[in-house]
């Protein structure tokens, strides 16, 4: 079996601050995709992923976090998938996102994907697995903050999974 390769597709280092990165027109030519953000905030947040622009409740997802003396999940349904939990006590230290989204480009099955979030300033780790319930191929994906900004210096690479 081969060994997959990444080849980076986009990227985006923050010049200023910003609510949203999107990456269009991304080719179909990849098995997945590989979305890697190290971000700041300057406020309590929550970024969310959207494809296609769609605004459609068809997005879902399982939460699962923990900052090494508590743990949390919970369930989402909503017009978008939350890829986790910026603080304002993280404009320092920054959040690593990695969001793995599989077949991305396949037009038979429903979108899945996964995203992995690392504070360390918190000791905290989350994971968090998401459905995009719709058979239409991703060709745009919007790394968005729900309320706030990303802070200028945040960067975001997107990747093509080639095996």
């Amino acid at each position: 079996m081969p060994t997959p390769t990444y080849d980076l597709i986009a990227s985006n280092v923050l010049g200023s601050a910003t609510a949203s990165v999107t990456f269009s027109s991304i080719p179909a030519t990849y098995r997945d995709l590989v979305l890697v953000a190290t971000a700041t905030s300057s406020s309590n947040d929550v970024p969310f992923i959207r494809f296609n622009s769609d605004s459609s409740s068809i997005y879902s997802g399982l939460t699962m976090n923990g900052d090494g003396g508590t743990a949390y999940s919970s369930t989402q349904s909503s017009p978008f998938s939350y890829a986790g939990f910026w603080n304002s006590q993280i404009t320092t230290d920054a959040t690593l996102a990695k969001i793995q989204i599989m077949d991305y480009s396949a037009t038979d099955k429903h979108k899945t994907f996964i995203s992995r979030l690392d504070q360390a300033i918190f000791g905290r780790t989350a994971a968090y697995a998401h459905r995009f319930g719709t058979t239409t191929a991703i060709s745009s994906l919007t790394f968005s903050m729900l309320s706030g900004t990303f802070s200028a210096g945040s960067s975001f690479y997107l990747y093509g999974i080639v095996s």
